[in-house]
């Protein structure tokens, strides 16, 4: 199945969801967009990383303007929709950092995995998602991730075992380690014969972080289909899911991989 695929990266401006949401919208309007199968946005694409203020920026889910723009988006280009993450509540929940996902209804996705950096614990602002999830769509089935998760091997395996067809990460990824991501979602592909897909923030939001963009859509051979560099602008590509499946019944990689194995004790 060709799919054409669309990823926005934005710079942001920390807390200000109102504009954000604007320059997102305006970097959609400017697209030439023919035809879209899946729209994917980047991590705190509303609000940038600013975990002290996360409570403060929070959304309730059910009147929150990040869902009502991903659904317009979604109705306006006819397309699926991972809607990156934001910072959002259901009723006598905490705050969490959510993925809403439109295909044709609305799926939500907790982090599974959450950050800790330079003091600043995503996981004291935060609850933490259950489990990872694979979006079944129109498109195919869909493993979905959230920048740290992409360190975590082992949740993508799983993906892969129970026949994902794209994965996609969504990141506010620092600059200063941009190669490790590059390297990471290479692996992530190559290793579970997978289309990736990454969606990066990028530019500056205040003194101490600097995203560093480099969103790509990857094949199952680690190979860049399209890519970016630290440009604010939609990129977009096509993909083949039909060349990838055929690639994994030439080399079935996965199917001669064991699920447990043990270690010999040497004396």
């Amino acid at each position: 199945m060709k799919l054409k695929i669309l990823v926005v990266q934005p710079s942001v401006k920390a807390g200000e969801t109102d504009k954000n949401i604007d320059n997102v919208k305006n970097l959609l309007d400017e697209t030439n967009i023919l035809s879209s199968d899946l729209i994917v946005l980047p991590e705190l694409w509303t609000t940038g990383w600013d975990c002290p203020n996360f409570n403060k920026y929070s959304e309730p889910l059910e009147v929150s303007k990040t869902y009502k723009f991903l659904k317009e988006i979604s109705l306006k280009y006819n397309t699926n929709v991972i809607g990156g993450s934001s910072i959002l509540r259901k009723p006598s929940q905490k705050d969490r950092n959510t993925c809403i996902i439109l295909n044709r209804k609305g799926e939500i996705l907790d982090k599974f995995h959450l950050f800790s950096l330079r003091g600043e614990a995503e996981g004291s602002f935060l609850e933490e998602g259950k489990s990872p999830l694979i979006v079944k769509t129109d498109i195919g089935n869909i493993g979905i991730s959230i920048c740290y998760d992409l360190r975590f091997p082992e949740m993508f395996r799983t993906y892969a075992f129970n026949e994902a067809d794209i994965i996609v990460n969504m990141a506010a990824w620092p600059k200063a380690y941009i190669d490790e991501y590059i390297t990471l979602a290479k692996a992530r592909a190559i290793e579970n014969q997978i289309y990736f897909i990454c969606a990066s923030l990028t530019g500056k939001i205040n003194e101490m972080y600097s995203f560093g963009g480099n969103s790509m859509v990857i094949d199952f051979h680690g190979k860049i289909v399209a890519g970016l560099n630290e440009e604010e602008t939609v990129l977009q590509a096509e993909i083949d899911t039909d060349i990838m499946k055929a690639y994994r019944q030439q080399m079935p990689i996965l199917g001669d991989t064991k699920k447990d194995y043990q270690t010999l004790e040497i004396k």
